[in-house]
């Protein structure tokens, strides 16, 4: 982000979205946060590393503990809390739907309290994607270059001061990537409750697939192993299975399979095995880390 903007109040909308941007580091770290709820920091979870607390610089040059509530490194989002301190909560662009060309800065704040901006522009959107992670964002912004060091978890901003996402070097090589709103609200209510995003799991491997069911060619997710004592076990389904239907909802990808399964809920899977339709339930786990479907 290297380019300007000719708006003459711009100054006075970095200045004020500088009042609700924090500096975190630690012995190993330094990045840059904003105040996204009353005593809740948003910032990237690459830049907190393996942290459990970190220092916070405050815009009056104040610095407090903060404790780290949870991470998600599938959207590289994370959550700090810290009591104490008079900071303004950053005016969010709900609903925001940014265009390819618009303006837009970021403003961080190192771990000795300087106030750094960046401008530049969109330089490309689009809609839901998942990261080379795993995690679901519900628009993809793209900028046109990419962060300068520091900035990575800072806030990313209109013209007019008001936020549209949290920047993140850890998703794209060469662009940064701004997380929308619309996730970060999503994402921090898990990281606040759970500690982190609580994910569907069936315990399974699967692909897509061309199969029959009862004398009907369908799309679905061949099974290609079922783990032990898994909740797909426990239900009966075995390798081979073509899962057609998880609900009402078809199974096209693993993807959006995962997107269907809400962890608890008791769901009925349709499967095709050897051709014939057969019925299963099964109550969708919680996903244990680096686990599959």
């Amino acid at each position: 982000m290297n380019s300007s903007n000719p708006s003459a109040t711009l100054p006075d909308s970095v200045e004020r979205l500088a009042a609700s941007v924090v500096g975190l580091s630690s012995p190993r770290f330094s990045g840059s946060g904003v105040l996204w709820r009353a005593g809740v920091v948003v910032t990237s979870a690459s830049v907190l590393w393996r942290a459990s607390s970190v220092s916070l610089m405050l815009p009056n040059g104040e610095q407090v503990p903060g404790e780290v509530r949870g991470v998600d490194r599938g959207t590289d989002l994370a959550a700090v809390s810290f009591a104490g301190g008079s900071v303004t909560v950053a005016e969010h662009a709900d609903g925001a739907a940014p265009r390819i060309g618009d303006f837009v800065f970021a403003v961080g704040r190192n771990a000795s309290g300087l106030t750094q901006a960046s401008f530049g522009h969109v330089g490309s959107v689009a809609g839901e994607w998942r990261t080379w992670r795993g995690g679901r964002v519900d628009r993809l912004i793209r900028l046109d270059g990419g962060l300068y060091p520091g900035l990575s978890g800072a806030p990313v901003a209109d013209a007019s001061g008001r936020v549209i996402g949290i920047a993140s070097s850890a998703l794209s090589r060469h662009h940064g990537v701004v997380l929308p709103v619309v996730t970060v609200d999503r994402v921090l209510e898990q990281l606040l409750v759970h500690g982190r995003v609580r994910q569907g799991y069936l315990g399974i491997a699967a692909q897509p697939v061309r199969a029959t069911l009862d004398g009907t060619a369908v799309d679905g997710l061949l099974v290609s192993s079922v783990a032990e004592d898994g909740p797909a076990a426990r239900a009966g389904l075995r390798v081979s299975d073509v899962i057609v239907k998880i609900g009402t909802e078809p199974a096209a990808s693993l993807e959006g399979l995962r997107d269907q399964l809400q962890v608890g809920a008791q769901v009925r899977v349709l499967i095709s095995r050897g051709g014939t339709g057969q019925e299963l339930s099964l109550e969708v786990g919680q996903r244990p880390a680096s686990r599959c479907g």
